[in-house]
């Protein structure tokens, strides 16, 4: 049974019922004190369906403002109705139960949102220069060898540099006899190169400078950050704090919260689920859970 804080006089104020009868009733559940009331001609006993159907009146019997009350009733909900109540929370109610996860159990559920979800996020704390900067020279080559990064995106980066930047590009790939060029000459030389030749040519640059033409490359259709892994997108995250990857994660809109939240065991998101507002709770008590509330032992040895 449920053992519930409730108030006396609202129960006999909607019910009815004399203060004198209470201590007969101590050990009674809803459906036995309104069946013995009822056979004595009272008449709102006779109707207590209705006043279980009625938020208002829940709201006060029930004072579903105590969170020890709420929690108890959740309790003794089924996990297909928790679930179902997890869309009422909102979107900082749901993120305060990633609390209870790990770590390691935030990363690797990072890991699995959709990728426009995941590069949003990321972006929100993390630009690519950073997430470049910790991902393998191997997954960089991965990337400039894709079929949707077009040769065009490449050139038009290059053409953006001045002449020392093209001059240190070109001797790192073809050595001296390619230093004191123009900017016209170089970026001739460039625009010369067959396709194969081109691409071994962005494959041959330098760590730093492949960044750099990733990053321009990426600045022109930024729907190329979906070829990357999301091992690699999520890497910068590895470095912050479990509240600081909360606060990141946070961000989500809450239809990829709550399947995050389904991940808790019941008994956690029982917890989570305490924080619905109260008078919410109590409407939707009164349409769809008449059946636990019913359960409920109303008098208890806590007097209000």
């Amino acid at each position: 049974m449920i053992q519930l804080n409730v108030d006396y006089t609202l129960l006999t104020k909607f019910f009815g019922i004399s203060p004198s009868k209470i201590p007969q009733y101590a050990n009674k559940d809803l459906e036995e004190i309104m069946e013995l009331e009822a056979a004595q001609g009272n008449q709102k006993a006779q109707d207590y369906e209705k006043i279980l159907s009625d938020p208002d009146k829940l709201f006060e019997i029930f004072k579903l403002t105590n969170i020890e009350n709420k929690l108890i009733i959740l309790q003794n909900m089924s996990e297909n109705d928790i679930d179902k109540l997890l869309p009422y929370l909102t979107q900082e109610q749901l993120a305060k139960g990633l609390n209870f996860f790990t770590e390691e159990k935030l990363m690797s559920m990072a890991k699995l949102l959709p990728k426009e979800e995941l590069v949003g996020m990321v972006f929100e704390k993390f630009n690519l220069v950073d997430i470049l900067s910790l991902m393998q020279d191997d997954a960089m080559d991965v990337f400039l060898q894709q079929p949707d990064v077009e040769r065009r995106y490449a050139q038009k980066y290059f053409e953006t540099l001045d002449q020392k930047t093209l001059e240190k590009i070109m001797t790192y790939t073809y050595g001296p006899e390619f230093e004191g060029k123009s900017q016209k000459e170089y970026l001739e030389h460039i625009e010369n190169l067959d396709d194969k030749k081109f691409q071994n040519f962005l494959l041959s640059m330098e760590r730093e400078q492949k960044i750099n033409l990733i990053n321009g490359i990426v600045g022109q259709d930024e729907d190329l950050l979906l070829l990357f892994e999301a091992d690699d997108l999520v890497a910068p995250m590895e470095m912050l704090m479990k509240e600081d990857k909360i606060k990141l994660m946070s961000t989500l809109d809450s239809e990829f919260l709550i399947p995050m939240i389904q991940e808790l065991p019941v008994e956690l998101t029982q917890i989570v689920l305490a924080q619905i507002d109260p008078r919410e709770f109590s409407e939707i008590l009164a349409q769809d859970f008449q059946d636990i509330l019913s359960e409920v032992v109303l008098f208890s040895t806590k007097a209000a």
